[in-house]
């Protein structure tokens, strides 16, 4: 098909096996230059895939349930239940239901329930109704915040012990 493409159909019977050939040689050409994406590619995997791999709510979506993200995530929407991560956004407009669980949280919209991060900023357009647990905390001027804050050297290690009650219920439960 590449012969009719090039040249005159009279040329095209005779020479169609030698046309071919530099067609296939033209047609790795473009490969050359795909190499170097899965090269790209592989030092992405080679890192976590953090910079590629964002956690991303939209301010239409609402969630119930708890959220964990490996990586940096940016929440617009309305959340129910626990979130956890290692840089989180609770963007404008935001609400999120419950406890938030992270590295460094960045809130510009509105969080119900306890707070335990490394780093906190509570920037302008957020509020925060609860407690907040954190190793550094800084709260920029029009920001609202009911609660109470501590500090605390390592706030994301006293969120662990809280599954345990669930599980003494269930052996009282089999003796019965």
């Amino acid at each position: 098909m590449l012969s009719n493409f090039k040249g005159k159909p009279d040329q095209a019977p005779p020479p169609g096996p030698t046309p071919a050939k530099p067609a296939v040689a033209a047609a790795p050409s473009p490969p050359q230059p795909a190499p170097p994406r899965p090269t790209e590619a592989a030092p992405a995997s080679a890192t976590p895939a953090r910079p590629e791999a964002i956690c991303s709510i939209g301010s239409g979506t609402s969630i119930v349930g708890n959220i964990t993200c490996d990586g940096p995530a940016q929440f617009y929407g309305h959340i129910e239940g626990e979130v956890r991560g290692s840089d989180l956004l609770i963007g404008e407009g935001a609400e999120v239901v419950g406890n938030v669980i992270a590295q460094e949280v960045t809130i510009r919209g509105r969080i119900k329930g306890t707070i335990r991060a490394v780093r906190v900023k509570l920037q302008a357009s957020g509020a925060v109704e609860g407690d907040i647990f954190h190793r550094s905390l800084s709260v920029e001027d029009t920001a609202l915040f009911e609660g109470s804050s501590r500090r605390v050297e390592n706030p994301i290690d006293t969120a662990k012990p809280a599954p345990r009650p669930q599980l003494a219920p269930a052996p009282a439960a089999g003796a019965a």
